[in-house]
């Protein structure tokens, strides 16, 4: 998702069709399902489902993924469903009515607990940062802190954090949270130390260590801990319904992780890199899969690249005929790599009633290129997290094969 400047620069997916609500069910101890579940497939012990369909959001290009959450070091444990797989922020973030069986311990500092700000474009993620064990798979992040959002004991959202006013992403997220594996360990948002009576009152920018802070829980992970790979099948011009992939953790850690033949996108210490398009340099780029869409600014392509007129699908292109692009990403010892792409008439293809599209385009701010979801379909993309080592480099780093 893009988050307000990297460390995650996010946009919150469009809804553009209607929006269904739902839950995971309540059951501990279990696994938990609902009514939009969508299927997994037989993977390797260090793999995950992922699965771009209608889901819980009924949103267009929302990879969703499942994730197990247990009280620190013991079997209690809840499966979670429909939850959003992004590599543009940090942590897991979950919605409280999905884990009401589980206990999970405050983290406290000055025998008060801490509470998390977390800035989105389309709104704030508030709430309480617990510890819990985060499973996907066989792989295991033990004790780590994550944000509980809509937990109705932190209900008053102080004034430093939008107060009354604020749009909250547990409003507005419409999946069951959000799964941030993105290139960095925690995600150094804004952190309060208060309790819940004096809640406007909470000193802010708290200085809270790293370990304390809402944690990526593949860094947790005690060996496939350098990275991620998100692998999904081509999609048709016409989009599909239903695809599904898989999150594999980390990279050249074992047979099924090789970096070998990899495009390397190096990053700078905030996670951008330049692209190269329609004669501008783009220095701010990056790649989420939580952005629903590739986003650019139009430019002396807008008689082109028209917005589309629809309220719905506002922010999106609509241009009269599908337009064919080619992109150069500044690579690993400066080498240019050329990525094509296609902008097609959004309002046509979100007709067809599809879920997945690779053609799905929008605007964003000047200096900005958001390699969103549609850069994922017929590729293997890489995500390296800092400071951590592979064959393909020291993170922060991107890589892609076809």
């Amino acid at each position: 998702m893009r988050w307000q400047f990297m460390r995650g620069m996010a946009i919150m997916v469009f809804a553009v069709v209607l929006v269904a609500c739902g839950g995971s069910s309540t059951s501990s101890s279990s696994s938990s399902s609902n009514q939009d579940s969508l299927p997994s497939i037989n993977l390797a012990a260090n793999s995950i489902s992922v699965n771009v369909g209608a889901g819980q959001a009924k949103n267009i290009n929302t990879p969703y993924v499942s994730v197990t959450i247990c009280q620190p070091g013991t079997s209690i444990c809840k499966t979670v469903d429909n939850i959003l797989l992004d590599t543009g922020s940090t942590g897991l973030r979950v919605l409280a009515s999905t884990i009401t069986s589980l206990q999970l311990t405050q983290v406290v500092v000055n025998n008060a607990p801490i509470l998390e700000c977390a800035s989105f474009i389309s709104g704030d993620a508030w709430g309480p940062v617990k510890l819990a064990d985060v499973k996907m798979s066989a792989e295991v992040a033990s004790s780590i802190p994550i944000q509980i959002l809509a937990d109705p004991s932190y209900s008053t959202i102080p004034s430093s954090c939008g107060g009354s006013q604020a749009t909250q992403i547990s409003n507005t997220l419409k999946t069951n949270g959000i799964l941030g594996v993105g290139l960095f360990i925690s995600d150094t948002q804004s952190y309060f130390n208060c309790v819940p009576t004096t809640l406007n009152n909470c000193r802010i920018s708290l200085s809270l260590s790293p370990n304390l802070q809402v944690q990526n829980p593949v860094s947790a992970f005690p060996v496939d801990n350098n990275g991620i790979i998100i692998k999904l099948p081509s999609v048709s011009a016409n989009g599909a319904s239903l695809i599904t992939g898989s999150l594999t953790f980390g990279i050249d850690t074992q047979a099924n992780n090789s970096s070998s033949g990899s495009y390397v996108i190096p990053t700078n210490s905030s996670g951008l890199f330049t692209t190269i398009f329609n004669n501008t340099t783009f220095t701010s780029s990056f790649i989420d899969s939580g952005s629903n869409g590739l986003y650019f600014p139009s430019g002396n392509l807008s008689s082109v690249l028209v917005n589309c007129s629809s309220y719905s699908l506002a922010g999106f292109y609509c241009p009269a005929t599908t337009q064919s692009y080619l992109a150069a990403l500044t690579l690993k010892n400066n080498i240019q790599g050329n990525v094509s792409f296609s902008a097609a008439n959004a309002k046509t293809l979100v007709a067809s009633g599809n879920y997945a599209y690779n053609n799905i385009t929008g605007q964003i701010g000047n200096n900005l290129f958001d390699w969103g979801l549609p850069f994922f379909f017929g590729r293997s993309v890489y995500i390296g997290i800092t400071g951590r080592t592979s064959n393909a480099g020291i993170g922060p780093y991107y890589a892609y094969t076809y």
